[in-house]
This record gives structure tokens, C-alpha cells and sequence, in this order.
């Protein structure tokens, strides 16, 4: 018994398996949003987000200093420069 279970669980989990992935992030973001409430749960998601951007940046070898400080170049008015 305990193997067909076993067996029927493995199967299972070989097939769907972004259906179960997408089941247990929902089911942690409800939670989330329920213990937490909404706007503090969007502003980590939002963070999560941003930090992964950043991440994936730096794996691909981007300079981001150097391209931050030279946006900032352009955007800030010559009194706020001092680099």
C-alpha cells in the first residue's frame, strides 16, 4: 500500500509540475497577503522583483555602477554633479 502511494506521488510529481509550482506560489502569496495585507506583500514582491533584475544584470557582467552614474550624468543638472 504504502508503495503504490509512493509510486502514484512520483508520478504525480514527474507531470504538472508548473501546475504545482504555480498552485504553491499562489497559495504563499495568499497567505502572505492575508497575514501581511496587500500593499506590504506588493512592495516585497516588487522588491523581490528588482533585486532579481539587479542579480541577473551582474550575472551577465554588466557594469551597472558605470551605466548608473552615467544616467545620472545626464539627468542631474551640472550643480548636483560632483563626480
Amino acid at each position: 500500500m504504502l508503495n503504490e502511494v509512493k509510486n502514484a506521488m512520483k508520478i504525480l510529481f514527474a507531470t504538472h509540475t508548473n501546475r504545482k509550482i504555480g498552485f504553491i506560489i499562489g497559495v504563499f502569496f495568499g497567505v502572505t497577503i492575508l497575514t501581511f495585507g496587500f500593499f506590504p506583500t506588493l512592495f516585497a514582491l516588487c522588491c523581490g522583483i528588482v533585486g532579481l533584475y539587479i542579480g541577473s544584470r551582474f550575472d551577465e557582467g554588466d557594469d551597472l555602477i558605470t551605466k548608473t552614474l552615467d544616467a545620472l550624468e545626464e539627468i542631474l543638472p551640472e550643480r548636483f554633479q560632483r563626480w
